[in-house]
């Protein structure tokens, strides 16, 4: 294991995929029961600045060489939701919700954490990048993105775009 910084460790290869078995056997994506921590950053509801259709608009941060995990169609959901709110898109400049990417990998599945993002297979990347689960890119952002953002994000979109592509949805 290699640390970086206090918030940044690249684990070795077999380590990744121990994670990955690990979180396979937890089940999906859990939200915290607690909301923050004591000492860090993190938005609450009403810090939520929204734009003229009142969604949730997010400043989040590029990490070049770095991806992220999302092991079910859910986190990849969650994901997509954020990186709208962020504003980013996907190379060919299609918003991110439009596109279900989750169903070619599956599990497997990893998606960059920068702007003009793109998706592959966990092979692909993790020799040559960072590999991050959903929630360690949520706690890197500043304001961390915690459950009560998330909870606004997603019930914007089951609001607004309940048909969404990134949600699985057949067309």
């Amino acid at each position: 294991m290699i640390t970086l910084n206090k918030s940044m460790i690249i684990l070795p290869h077999d380590e990744i995929i121990k994670k990955a078995e690990e979180r396979k056997k937890n089940g999906p994506f859990k939200l915290r029961e607690m909301d923050g921590f004591m000492g860090k950053k993190s938005l609450k509801k009403s810090d939520l600045r929204r734009d003229e259709e009142g969604r949730p608009i997010l400043n989040l941060k590029s990490l070049q060489d770095t991806y992220i995990n999302v092991f079910t169609q859910y986190e990849y959901d969650i994901l997509m939701q954020i990186y709208e709110c962020g504003n980013w898109e996907w190379q060919d400049g299609d918003i991110p919700t439009r596109y279900n990417a989750w169903t070619t990998y599956k599990e497997n599945t990893c998606i960059g954490a920068f702007e003009g993002f793109r998706y592959g297979e966990i092979q692909r990347f993790v020799e040559k990048s960072l590999i991050r689960t959903p929630q360690e890119f949520y706690d890197i952002q500043d304001p961390q993105i915690r459950d009560m953002t998330i909870e606004e994000i997603n019930k914007w979109f089951e609001t607004n775009k309940p048909d969404r592509r990134s949600k699985g949805i057949k067309y």
